[in-house]
């Protein structure tokens, strides 16, 4: 059950829709909302961060943080959720660093995709930092889409401690007798092994906890991974798209890139990531 969710938002008007968006959330399951507002050092060029940073003294950012905080809480007062606003105030790199990380304890990050944000380069960092650190399941709203109540899910499956979190982090997500699809991609339909096993063993559980959950297998040379993965989804109309995040090392995936990267980056639906 979703009840503490945590908004993380740049400091610009761009955070305005998604902010709308986590506000509509927070309504619907009565949820606390904390929105983290995060204040970066001017850009000269803001697609050419992390370069171009401008000098700007601490006060004159204080100010600036300050006079946006006041901004957003005013535009949420009149909503029936229980809402805060924080704020972090530093250049990009220390911000990217402690973005949801310094923050509360909450059942839920959520983040914008690209759209909801100037400075591309710190939001993606930020997210992959709250994915790698937090602790805590990542949902990413594309646009300004408020998460509806799930009622079909697909959970893209690789048998790793990743992926069995994502599976508990979906069950809480869920609303009662879901439609969950377990997919793997680029397996045939019918192979044997241990990853079917595997993929057997989440339907297994999920059909325990009163989901209606299937095996999918999803083929496509002409697709990456990730393409096809979010193509399913969107074929069969799912409400949410959850992963485990980073299923191989660390190193492979900062050379060659991975799944969760592309989806991070090209969020056409609902994302949870968790890890």
């Amino acid at each position: 059950m979703i009840k503490d969710i945590l908004l993380i938002v740049e400091n610009s008007a761009h955070a305005d829709p998604i902010i709308r968006a986590a506000v509509t959330m927070a309504e619907r399951l009565a949820a606390t909302l904390t929105i983290e507002v995060l204040t970066a050092s001017p850009l000269l060029i803001p697609a050419l961060a992390p370069l171009t940073t401008m000098y700007v003294p601490d006060r004159a950012m204080a100010e600036d943080e300050a006079a946006r905080i006041t901004t957003i809480s005013a535009s949420v007062a009149g909503s029936p959720a229980v809402l805060r606003v924080l704020g972090l105030c530093n250049d990009v790199f220390d911000l990217a660093r402690r973005a949801g990380r310094a923050g509360p304890l909450v059942d839920l990050i959520v983040m914008g995709s690209d759209a909801d944000w100037e400075t591309r380069w710190l939001r993606r960092r930020a997210s992959e930092t709250v994915v790698m650190g937090a602790g805590t399941p990542l949902l990413i709203l594309p646009g300004v889409t408020a998460l509806p109540p799930v009622h079909n899910a697909v959970l893209g499956w690789q048998d790793c401690p990743e992926a069995r979190r994502a599976v508990h982090d979906l069950v809480a997500m869920t609303e009662p007798g879901a439609k969950v699809s377990v997919v793997t991609v680029g397996a045939e339909e019918g192979d044997e092994g241990s990853s079917v096993e595997s993929v057997d063993e989440v339907v297994r559980h999920l059909v325990r906890h009163g989901l209606r959950a299937e095996r999918k297998a999803v083929t496509n040379a002409a697709l990456s991974d990730a393409e096809a993965l979010q193509a399913f989804a969107l074929e069969d109309g799912a409400d949410l798209l959850a992963i485990g995040a980073f299923g191989h090392t660390r190193l492979r995936e900062v050379m060659l890139g991975g799944v969760t990267r592309s989806l991070l980056d090209t969020v056409r639906l609902p994302l949870l990531v968790s890890r």
